[in-house]
C-alpha cells in the first residue's frame, strides 16, 4: 500500500493514555499514516514525534487542521480540557476520535451527539472493552445458542481516597462497565434500580446496578474502588452455556452442565502480548478506520455513546435521590 492509498490522521494530545495504547494502535494499522501531531507541550509532542517518525508537529491544533487538512482527527486527553476543541472538529465538519467519556455531563454529551448529527461527523467513543479479541469471540459462543439471558460486568480498583479530578468515579470508569453491558446484553434500556455508597470518602466509589433491556435481558453492574486490587471482568449467560473473562487475563467457556470449563489466553486469542492489540484499542481503532472509508458510522458513535452516558447519569441521579 502506497503512502497516497492510507487514510491520513491528525492525533491531537501526546499524553500518557496516548502514548501507551493509542499511538501505537495506529501505527500497527497499514493503511493509517499519522500526518501530524499537536500538544500544548513541546517536549512532549517531539519525544512522540520522533518516536513515530512524524514531521509536521504543532502546538495549534486549528493550524495543523488548516495546514494539514487530516482524513480523521484523534483528539486524546481529559475530557474537561478537550472538550472544546471536540466541539471545533465537529463544527468543522471533521470524523472525530476520542477517549471516553463523552463529556463529563450529560449537557455536553447530548451536545457533541447534537453537533455530530448536524455536521454528519463520522466519531468512535474509545470503549475498547467490546473489541477485546478474547471478550468478542466468548460472547460469539455464548450466542451461538441464542440471546444473552443476564450478563455481568464488576470494574473494581483499591483506591480508597478521595478522587480529585473534575470527572468522578462514575464517568472515569463507570461507563466503562455499563457501556459493556450495554453490549452483551443488546437492545435498549427500560429500568434501571441502583444503589451508590461513599465508603470513606466524600464522593461516590462504589456502584451496584441493575440494567433491564427491552429484549429481556438482564445486566449486572458493580464498580467498587474500595476493592483489594483492580480487576475488570465479565460474566455472559446464554441458554445452556456461559462464559467469565477477565480482558486482560484469561476466559472461561461452560456449556451445558460442565464444570471444568475451557480455558481461552487473552494474549494468546489476540496473537499479541501488546495490551494495545489483546485490550481492544487496535480492534477499536481499526473500526473507526473502516468506518471513514465506508461511509457509516462504527459503533460507539457519539449518538450510541450518549445512551451509556444517559444510564450512567440516571444512576448518579437515583443516589441523590435515595439519599
Amino acid at each position: 500500500m502506497t503512502v497516497a492509498d492510507k487514510v491520513r490522521v491528525a492525533v491531537i494530545g501526546a499524553g500518557g493514555m496516548a502514548n501507551y495504547v493509542h499511538y501505537p494502535a495506529l501505527a500497527s494499522l497499514p493503511d493509517v499514516q499519522i500526518a501530524a501531531i499537536c500538544d500544548l507541550d513541546e517536549g512532549r509532542l517531539h519525544t512522540t514525534a520522533d518516536k513515530y517518525g512524524v514531521a509536521r508537529r504543532y502546538t495549534d491544533y486549528r493550524r495543523m487542521v488548516d495546514e494539514v487538512t487530516p482524513a480523521a482527527v484523534y483528539a486524546i486527553g481529559q475530557p474537561h480540557i478537550m472538550f472544546d476543541v471536540w466541539v471545533w472538529c465537529l463544527q468543522q465538519g471533521l470524523p472525530l476520535y476520542i477517549e471516553k467519556p463523552l463529556g463529563i455531563t450529560l449537557h455536553q454529551a447530548h451536545l457533541l451527539a447534537h453537533l455530530a448529527a448536524e455536521h454528519k461527523c463520522i466519531t468512535q467513543v474509545s470503549f475498547q472493552r467490546r473489541s477485546c479479541p478474547l471478550v468478542v469471540q466468548l460472547y460469539n459462543e455464548c450466542r451461538r445458542r441464542g440471546p444473552l439471558v443476564h450478563a455481568e460486568c464488576a470494574f473494581y480498583k483499591c483506591e480508597p481516597q478521595p478522587y480529585l479530578h473534575a470527572r468522578d468515579h462514575m464517568m472515569d470508569d463507570g461507563v466503562h462497565a455499563i457501556d459493556t453491558l450495554r453490549w452483551l446484553c443488546g437492545g435498549e434500556i427500560s429500568g434501571v434500580e441502583s444503589r451508590c455508597k461513599r465508603v470513606g470518602t466524600p464522593d461516590i466509589n462504589f456502584i451496584a446496578a441493575l440494567l433491564h433491556f427491552d429484549n429481556g435481558a438482564t445486566g449486572v453492574l458493580l464498580n467498587s474502588w474500595t476493592s483489594g486490587r483492580r480487576i475488570f471482568k465479565v460474566e455472559m449467560h446464554a441458554p445452556g452455556i456461559c462464559a467469565e473473562a477477565e480482558h486482560e487475563r484469561a476466559g472461561w467457556l461452560y456449556a451445558d452442565g460442565d464444570t471444568q470449563g475451557v480455558r481461552f489466553d487473552t494474549r494468546t486469542v489476540a496473537g499479541s502480548d501488546e495490551l494495545y492489540v489483546y485490550g481492544g484499542f487496535q480492534a477499536k481503532h481499526c473500526e473507526f478506520i473502516d468506518a471513514i472509508k465506508a461511509g457509516t458510522q462504527p459503533s460507539s458513535h457519539f449518538g450510541d455513546a450518549l445512551k451509556t452516558m444517559e444510564i450512567a447519569e440516571t444512576i448518579l441521579a437515583q443516589a441523590l435521590l435515595n439519599r
